[in-house]
């Protein structure tokens, strides 16, 4: 039996890209952000982003010996990252738990139904 190290880890693929589990990857996705962080965040979902991530391509491992898993549960407090990020920019990373299910609740809000008019 082959110790830890040496073991090679199975890669996982998923039927649609909102079952991904948070901090998890999977190709063709975009990033996006959930509640205990991020997922999709990889070199190869990376140079679809534009110029400047094309070198990244090498990188991609095929996923045709991947298997297919089932998620325990698809998360509910999700959002795309170009939508978070045109509404509420450079914050996220200084959030706890529970503000980033309130901030994600908020990103799928329309913005006049955010926008305050004092």
């Amino acid at each position: 039996m082959p110790n830890k190290t040496t073991r090679k880890r199975r890669c996982n693929i998923y039927k649609t890209c909102e079952e991904v589990p948070c901090g998890e990857m999977m190709n063709r996705c975009r990033p996006s952000y959930c509640i205990s962080g991020s997922k999709n965040w990889g070199s190869c979902n990376m140079k679809n982003w534009g110029n400047g991530y094309s070198h990244l391509e090498k990188n991609c491992k095929s996923e045709k010996n991947c298997r297919m898993k089932k998620p325990k549960s698809i998360v509910k407090y999700q959002v795309d990252v170009e939508e978070l990020h045109n509404k509420m920019p450079y914050i996220w990373r200084f959030l706890d738990r529970k503000t980033r299910r309130k901030i994600i609740s908020l990103a799928k809000k329309p913005l006049n139904e955010i926008n305050i008019i004092p």
